[in-house]
């Protein structure tokens, strides 16, 4: 694994972006867009999904194209967030597994399950679990995809999901932090002012990430505004220092890598151009910052990332300390063999979601960005 000294410019700031694409298949020009970027993180949407056979060999087509490993990440919660219905099929929500009398074994049996369909699929990193506080019935775009209401529970059920995706090769994600289970509104759509105290944020809302923080290599962080951490003006708390370094970084501690939630969503200001927005999440402290869809907004980001690195408005410390944790995680966690192509496990993945007593979820998938 190369060291940060050794990258140019460029190639630093690919480190920096998670990105979509459009299609089902590793193109000459997608690949050749991805030697250029050289992308930290690559994104599948349901978009670039048909097949198991499709997948693995995409997967293992833009792992090989790279010359440093790329987490290779979807968003595959189970419920109403499934990626890979047309693969796996119907899987239950994680409030409905929170809601059996045996909730711990169900959900260890779901992320274990999920995992290893994952691991053969050729995927690293995989969004969940949800630490939100919400209710089933919320109109904030989480609802059944949370854990429930209780921040005590909500972190006890999470650790057993985390653990059970370790211990199946596959590295969580925590999100969306600070918390969007009070939000009136969906972040995909619209920018959502949640008014809670600090005091309250702190005691429920982020329990779960401060008793998790260890566990958890990666946190995503939401675009919801906190008044009472960022101030009055409406800004995403992506863009913020006071939420991302301040209170996650230095106040939590928190020793992983902080993504941004997709920049790309409704809930950004549109007035701030991709450049802007990059140099803005990095500048809150993000390491990983995420554009999930188009080309053109993905070149301007890594354009002006590579720009203020080689001008140094991008800090040389600043830029080694993102580009360490980057690389010492994929150094760990990448540098083996990959997972191997598994029709069984993906048939024990079946197997498992209708076993385990929960209905399958059904409704609009927030996510979907199709």
């Amino acid at each position: 694994m190369v060291k940060p000294g050794d990258l140019d410019a460029g190639e630093r700031a690919g480190q920096f972006l998670w990105i979509g694409f459009e299609g089902t298949e590793a193109s000459p020009p997608l690949l050749r867009f991805l030697r250029r970027i050289g992308p930290g993180g690559i994104i599948l949407f349901g978009r670039n999904i048909e097949s198991p056979r499709q997948v693995r060999d995409l997967t293992d087509a833009l792992h090989g194209a790279l010359r440093i490993p790329p987490f290779i990440a979807l968003d595959q919660e189970g419920g109403r967030v499934n990626r890979l219905m047309t693969i796996l099929g119907p899987s239950p929500a994680a409030f409905d597994l929170a809601s059996l009398p045996g909730a711990s074994a169900a959900l260890r049996r779901h992320a274990t399950a999920t995992c290893r369909a994952l691991r053969s699929l050729g995927f690293n990193v995989n969004f969940s679990p949800v630490l939100d506080l919400s209710g089933r019935e919320s109109v904030n775009g989480i609802g059944d995809r949370a854990l429930g209401e209780d921040p005590e529970r909500v972190t006890t059920l999470a650790r057993v999901v985390i653990q059970a995706m370790s211990a199946a090769g596959v590295l969580p994600v925590g999100k969306h932090f600070p918390g969007l289970g009070a939000a009136l509104a969906d972040t995909h759509q619209d920018l959502p002012s949640i008014p809670l105290s600090r005091t309250r944020l702190w005691s429920d809302h982020l329990l779960p990430y401060r008793r998790l923080r260890s566990r958890l290599p990666m946190i995503m962080v939401g675009h919801a505004h906190y008044p009472a951490l960022q101030g009055p003006r409406p800004m995403a708390a992506s863009l913020s220092r006071r939420v991302v370094h301040d209170l996650l970084r230095v106040r939590i501690g928190f020793r992983g890598l902080i993504l941004t939630d997709d920049l790309e969503m409704g809930a950004i200001d549109s007035s701030i151009d991709d450049g802007g927005l990059a140099l803005a999440s990095f500048d809150a402290g993000s390491d990983g910052l995420m554009f999930c869809r188009s080309a053109e907004r993905i070149g301007r980001a890594h354009e002006a990332l590579a720009r203020s690195l080689e001008d140094g408005g991008i800090g040389p410390a600043r830029a080694r300390a993102s580009l360490t944790r980057i690389l010492a995680m994929k150094r760990k966690h990448l540098g083996g063999r990959r997972g191997r192509y598994s029709e069984g496990g993906l048939a024990f993945a079946r197997r498992t979601f209708a076993a385990l007593g929960a209905p399958a979820a059904t409704g609009l998938d927030p996510t979907a960005r199709a």
